[in-house]
Formats: structure tokens, C-alpha cells, sequence
């Protein structure tokens, strides 16, 4: 079982799935908005959160080693990276027929990659064992 989360948490797949996540979000923010029952107040702030999270997540472990060279500079770089690819959804979203850009959700789509990048790496020992797992 660790030798199966081991492959599909490469930082190669991470590559990977961190490109088709960022094409994913794209191609959400690409439909009109929907209407549709709000759960909770801010419910909206929350996917930001949690879907540059993922981001984050998937960027953090596709930097493989390089990562550990960094240190706790990887939080910075990680939430540089998420929060340049938020703008660049948020201006893509000009473009969108009912969609509008909102420094808000480039707010919450930052805290989501930070908060990701600095679990990432507080528990990086975790996955440093499934590193080493041949």
C-alpha cells in the first residue's frame, strides 16, 4: 500500500497533476456563473481555499528534493507560484461572460497554497519515510 501512495505521490506525478489541476481550474473559471443554493455564507471563499490548496499541495511535492534544499524559503516559493496562477485566473475571468474578478478570491486563493505549502513542509518527515520506501 505505501509503495502505491509512494508512486502516485512522485514528485513526477505531482508534475503532473499540479499542471492538469491548474487546467482544471481554468476551465472552471472559464463557464459562466451559476446560480445555484449557497450552503453557508462565504462558501465560495472556501473552494478558493481549498482548491489553491490542492494546488499547493501538488506543487509543493513536485519539487521533489529541491524542496528540502530550501527549507521553509519552499512556503514562499509555493505561495508565489500559487498566487501568481490565482491572478492569472482572476484576470482570465475579465474575460468570462458573468464572471468578475475579485481581489478577495486571489486572497483566499493565496491563504489556500500557503496553508498547504506550510503543512507540507512543518510535516515534511512524513513524507521524506515515504521517500525512502523502495
Amino acid at each position: 500500500m505505501k509503495k502505491l501512495i509512494r508512486k502516485m505521490l512522485d514528485y513526477r506525478t505531482c508534475r503532473f497533476l499540479a499542471l492538469a489541476w491548474m487546467a482544471l481550474i481554468f476551465w472552471l473559471s472559464s463557464l459562466p456563473d451559476i446560480p445555484g443554493p449557497e450552503l453557508f455564507s462565504a462558501q465560495d471563499k472556501g473552494g478558493h481555499f481549498v482548491v489553491y490548496g490542492i494546488l499547493g499541495f501538488f506543487i509543493t511535492r513536485s519539487l521533489g528534493t529541491w524542496a528540502r534544499g530550501l527549507g521553509w524559503r519552499v512556503v514562499i516559493v509555493v505561495t508565489i507560484a500559487v498566487a501568481a496562477y490565482g491572478a492569472t485566473d482572476e484576470l482570465h475571468q475579465m474575460f468570462v461572460p458573468g464572471r468578475n474578478p475579485s481581489l478577495f478570491d486571489l486572497l483566499f486563493d493565496t491563504a489556500g497554497g500557503f496553508i498547504s505549502a506550510l503543512l507540507m513542509h512543518r510535516y515534511s518527515h512524513l513524507w521524506d519515510s515515504l521517500d525512502t520506501i523502495q
